[in-house]
Order: C-alpha cells, then structure tokens, then sequence
C-alpha cells in the first residue's frame, strides 16, 4: 500500500471509528440506570399501579437528596402541594437569568400554596451554597453533585423545569430559561 492509498483509508476509517464510539457512548447513556442512592422506590401496592415517568402526565419519579442546609428533601414528602422542579447550576448563563423571576415567585406566593425547589445538579456544592446565600434564594436547594438525578429526569439542557401537581403528576415542562415570574405564573394554570 502506498501513502496514498494509506492516507484514504485513514480518513475513511477515522470518521467511522469516531460515529462507532459516539453510538456506543449514547446507548451507553441511555441504558445505564441512575444511582439507586437517588432514586425512592415505591413502597406500597398501591403505588405500583401508578405510571412513573417524566412526560406530562406521568407521576415525577420520586428521588431524596441532601440540601444547602444540611437537610434531607424527599420530592414524595411534598405530595399534597404544587412544586416548581427546576434543574439548574451556578456555571449555567441560563439558569443564572432566570433566577430573580424565581426569587419574585418565592415572594408572591410565600403562603406555602408553591414550593420551589431548585435542584443544583453536576454542580459543586460548595459553590452552589455560595451562590444561594449571595442571592438570597430561600427556596429548597437539593444537591445532585453527579447528575444521579437529573439522568433520571432525563436532564439535556439546563435550566429545565418541572411543574408537579399535587397529586404528584408532571403537568408541564420547560427547557430554557424563564424571562419574567409572569411566564412561570402562566405555567401554574396547568395544576388546575
């Protein structure tokens, strides 16, 4: 073989190589489960008829993780109550923008009818809490330091957003920022 013939068939197999690894790194993604410390499994027999997932009108996967304030959050212990699930991180542009459209929200509707809580996800938590107590956020800050439970909402741009009922149904998402609380005010209208 000469240099080139040698030379097409590098740049015949390079390329092929690459879209071979690239597929097996996203089936890869796809299948493998999420951290089983992140993940609450259902415990009665009655909850096992219920769809789990992380579409509109499915029930939010349930998921406990520790918080900026030393505590643990549990989503389930919120059932009952309307939540605002935002996936978020300090290095995000995006995320940092919406924040004073949350921050308005947590005031306006701080007779406890909303909880927000703010998941601080492939972030350190150090810097998260930094950036909460710079900010004034008093909203709930779990921290995913590894993504465990973002990978389980199926997290691929930040901020994402989730609008949980009561009932513990998914009723609206959002992938982008927020640009006013009126935007998210609209969103509340899909608990009813």
């Amino acid at each position: 073989m000469n240099d080139t013939q040698l030379n097409r068939l590098l740049w015949l197999l390079i390329p092929a190589i690459i879209i071979l690894i690239s597929g097996v790194a996203i089936v890869e993604r796809i299948t493998r489960p999420a951290a089983p410390s992140a993940i609450s499994s259902p415990t009665t027999a009655s909850i096992a008829d219920v769809k789990i997932g992380t579409r509109i009108g499915l029930t939010a996967p349930d998921f406990t993780l520790p918080t900026i304030g030393d505590k643990e959050f549990k989503l389930s212990d919120y059932r009952g109550k309307n939540v605002i699930l935002n996936f978020w991180a300090t290095w995000c542009g995006p995320c940092r923008y919406e924040v004073p459209a949350f921050k308005a929200l947590q005031e306006k509707y701080n007779d406890g009818t909303v909880a927000i809580v703010a998941v601080s996800t492939l972030d350190n938590p150090d810097g998260a809490a930094s950036y909460a107590r710079d900010n004034g956020l008093n909203f709930i800050i779990p921290l995913d330091p590894r993504g465990a439970v973002s990978d389980l909402y199926n997290i691929r741009g930040m901020p994402t957003t989730f609008f949980i009922n009561d009932n513990g149904v998914i009723t609206s998402i959002k992938i982008g920022p927020f640009i006013n609380v009126e935007e998210i005010e609209e969103r509340l209208n899909s608990f009813k």
